[in-house]
C-alpha cells in the first residue's frame, strides 16, 4: 500500500467528525496494511540473518506485485463487532456501500499519506535496529485468535484479484520453505485493511 486513497482518507475523517466519543485512533490504523500471517506463539526469536532473509523475500514479492500493477477495488466498508482480532470470528457485520461519485480507491494518494507509509517501511532499512521490534512481545498468532471483543471499521479484500492470489500463494510457499512451521496464516476470507477502531472512550 502507498497510503489511504482520497475516498478512504475522507471516510476516516468523517468517522472522527461524526463519532467524537471514540477512543483516540491507534497508530496501527493510521497507515494501511493487511496482516497475512503471524508468528506462532512458541517460535524462537528471529536472528539477524533470518531477518535479512525475511526482508529479501518480502522485497522480492513486493516488486512482483508492483510490476503486476495489481489493484484492489474497494466498493464498501464494513463496521464489525469481532470476537478475535483476526476478524475470523465476527459477532456482527454491516456493509456500507461507498458512493460511486468520486469513489476511485485506486486514485493517487496524498503526499501526507505516502510520507506516513514511507516512514514506517523505512524502518526495514536498518535490520539491526529493527530486530528488537520484530522480536518484541505481542502480535503473535495467539493475540490474533484468542478471544477479544471490540468494534472496528475495515475494508474486506474479497474478492482478491487473480494475480494477487497467485503472488500471495507463492509468497506463502517461499516463507514456509525459509521458515518451516514458524507462521500461522490467516483465513483469506478475513483479510482486511483497518480504517479505524470504533471502540468508545
Amino acid at each position: 500500500y502507498r497510503g489511504f486513497p482520497p475516498p478512504l482518507a475522507l471516510a476516516k475523517q468523517r468517522i472522527d467528525t461524526c463519532m467524537p466519543n471514540l477512543k483516540g485512533e491507534n497508530f496501527g490504523s493510521k497507515w494501511p496494511k493487511t496482516t497475512l500471517a503471524a508468528v506462532n506463539d512458541d517460535a524462537a526469536d528471529l536472528t539477524l540473518d533470518q531477518l535479512e532473509l525475511l526482508r529479501g523475500i518480502c522485497g522480492e514479492f513486493s516488486e512482483k506485485i508492483v510490476a503486476s500493477d495489481v489493484q484492489i477495488n474497494v466498493e464498501s466498508l464494513s463496521a464489525v463487532e469481532y470476537e478475535c482480532r483476526a476478524l475470523e470470528k465476527l459477532r456482527y457485520r454491516t456493509d456500507i456501500a461507498l458512493e460511486s461519485v468520486d469513489n476511485d480507491t485506486n486514485a493517487p494518494v496524498s503526499y501526507q499519506e505516502k510520507s506516513r507509509v514511507d516512514s514506517v517501511v523505512e524502518e526495514w532499512s536498518d535490520v539491526a535496529m529493527y530486530l528488537p521490534k520484530v522480536n518484541a512481545p505481542g502480535s503473535r498468532i495467539g493475540s490474533y485468535r484468542e478471544p477479544s471483543d471490540g468494534a472496528t471499521c475495515v475494508a474486506f479484500l474479497q474478492p482478491l484479484p487473480d494475480d494477487l492470489i497467485r503472488h500471495l500463494a507463492d509468497f506463502r510457499v517461499a516463507i514456509d520453505k525459509a521458515f518451516p512451521r514458524r507462521h500461522s496464516w490467516l483465513d483469506h476470507s478475513a483479510l482486511h485493511c483497518t480504517l479505524r477502531s470504533l471502540d468508545w472512550s
